[in-house]
């Protein structure tokens, strides 16, 4: 009897201390929600088709990804089982 059980790899989450301050100081309630959904969505899918591998930057030996929520990015690496969120901010922000 086959099983139509799909299989998924669940990451857990970390986070740095600017992408908590972030989160908790400087966003509204309604940015905060599109945002941690992004962010649930990556523990299925870390490197869904949209994000993007960000050129000669890396968290220790690991690539940063940068994903997309509205006017927002953020920003995080995949180190084993656990997704590192480095940094969230406003688009024009983010890389500074």
């Amino acid at each position: 009897m086959a099983s139509n059980l799909r299989k998924t790899a669940l990451y857990g989450f970390a986070y740095t201390e600017a992408a908590l301050k972030y989160l908790e100081s400087r966003s509204s309630a309604k940015v905060r929600r599109q945002i941690k959904r992004h962010i649930e969505l990556l523990a299925a899918n870390p490197v869904p088709p949209k994000c993007k591998k960000l050129q000669g930057a890396t968290g220790g030996e690991n690539p940063i990804y940068r994903v997309r929520s509205g006017d927002y990015r953020i920003l995080y690496s995949i180190r084993g089982l656990v997704i590192v969120i480095l940094d969230i901010d406003h688009r024009k922000d983010v890389y500074r």
